[in-house]
């Protein structure tokens, strides 16, 4: 954090600021003494291995911050082949699909000694939240399966009540 907060002072506008927030905090834009969404967040190097309950706080985190207009960089280094069971992939591809659009800047887009693939190199995804309406969707499926589940919980119920009626009935 020292180091982040020596090159912020030296390259950054003065209303700049470096501050530490844990991915699943409650209320992060308080936290980092924001009243409003910030228009940009970026990221270096937050996400590795695959354990989907940090990831889950991550994305949290992600939703919590961003508002309509927030723009969420993240540059990470690939540390394992895209397939390996412990690449971040399923975090970028999978875990963010819900509530943000990802698109990944091209390899051309990084300074010239920074193109390269594979492990090892530096991959920047780009996040924007998904419309509201792509939102309430996810919220009303969710709303249907429990509705649902509601359902068949009280059909087995009854079934059981009706089954013990009659068992008793034929004592």
């Amino acid at each position: 954090m020292t180091l982040l907060r020596e090159n912020v002072e030296a390259n950054a506008a003065k209303d700049a600021r470096v501050e530490k927030l844990v991915w699943g905090n409650e209320k992060p834009l308080k936290t980092l003494g924001l009243k409003t969404q910030p228009d940009l967040v970026l990221a270096s190097d937050v996400v590795y291995g695959n354990d989907p309950a940090k990831w889950t706080n991550l994305v949290r985190t992600m939703r919590d911050l961003a508002g309509p207009n927030t723009l969420i960089l993240i540059a990470n280094v690939q540390r394992y082949p895209v397939h390996h069971p412990l690449a971040e992939t399923k975090f970028y591809t999978e875990s963010t699909v819900k509530d943000f659009e990802r698109t990944e800047l091209p390899v051309t887009a990084l300074h010239s000694d920074f193109q390269r693939t594979g492990a090892g190199n530096c991959v920047i995804h780009v996040f924007r939240p998904r419309g509201d309406k792509k939102r309430k969707s996810a919220s009303k499926d969710a709303k249907k399966e429990k509705k649902a589940k509601k359902e068949k919980k009280e059909k087995k119920e009854k079934k059981e009540k009706k089954e013990k009626k009659e068992k008793k009935e034929k004592s």
